[in-house]
């Protein structure tokens, strides 16, 4: 990812609805299925580190990031603990985890099969991992280039890679469905627009930021119950058995 991108990042994603959306869907997809969490807990590609801090309030937790810019943003949220390494090689002893994160990193690595089978390797049998990626190939824009990815997914994509690493898929779903039509508009100005790529976070109103943010408190609870059948993003809620 861009330099830069890790900067802006830090400024947004504290209170910007999409960052906030992203976490509290993790966690409520998380808590569905393990309602109380005991063990550690692993943010894998914990970027500037605000799912970090909150995880860090709820009990023992631990970031990775391969980049030094992250981890020096995410030191100034407060005591936290992380560790710099790549996802592919984790630092971390198996079966050492009760819970991992991996929300919106997949599609920054070459080939994520690797990593997928390092997350599974440190987590406990039984344990669980909440997984967010970019959705559809046609939603390619600047904004991907901009944050290095190299890929967006399907939802057969994704359930095939995850049972590839010895994963059980508990729960598979497209997310932010309702706003699909406004962001693929956007994402196609994205590549019509002159100049280099950034990523599309734009400042918006107070009560606009806060609307977004109860449209996606909304469309959570509909995943809690449902699938949705297309969106942004994708997300999942894996087993190691």
């Amino acid at each position: 990812m861009q330099p830069q991108e890790y900067q802006r990042m830090f400024q947004w994603e504290g209170d910007y609805w999409w960052f906030v959306a992203r976490r509290r869907l993790a966690q409520a997809l998380l808590q569905a299925h393990l309602p109380e969490v005991t063990g550690r807990m692993l943010d894998a590609g914990c970027g500037t580190g605000a799912l970090l801090r909150e995880l860090h309030a709820q009990g023992v937790a631990v970031g990775v990031d391969v980049a030094h810019e992250a981890l020096c943003l995410t030191r100034q949220r407060g005591a936290l603990t992380v560790v710099q390494a790549r996802l592919e090689a984790l630092p971390f002893a198996s079966a050492c985890f009760q819970v991992a994160f991996a929300l919106d990193v997949l599609e920054h690595l070459p080939d994520e099969r690797p990593a997928l089978r390092e997350l599974h390797r440190v987590l406990q049998a039984g344990g669980y991992l909440v997984v967010s990626v970019p959705a559809y190939s046609w939603l390619w824009s600047k904004h991907d280039v901009a944050l290095a990815h190299y890929r967006r997914y399907t939802a057969r994509m994704l359930q095939a890679r995850l049972c590839e690493a010895g994963f059980r898929v508990q729960r598979l779903s497209y997310a932010l469905g309702a706003l699909l039509p406004a962001i693929a508009l956007m994402r196609w100005l994205d590549r019509l627009r002159p100049g280099a790529p950034a990523a599309t976070v734009m400042p918006l109103p107070r009560w606009l930021n806060r609307a977004l943010i109860r449209l996606q408190d909304w469309e959570t609870r509909y995943l809690l119950r449902r699938r949705l059948p297309f969106g942004v993003s994708l997300v999942a809620v894996a087993q190691r058995e």
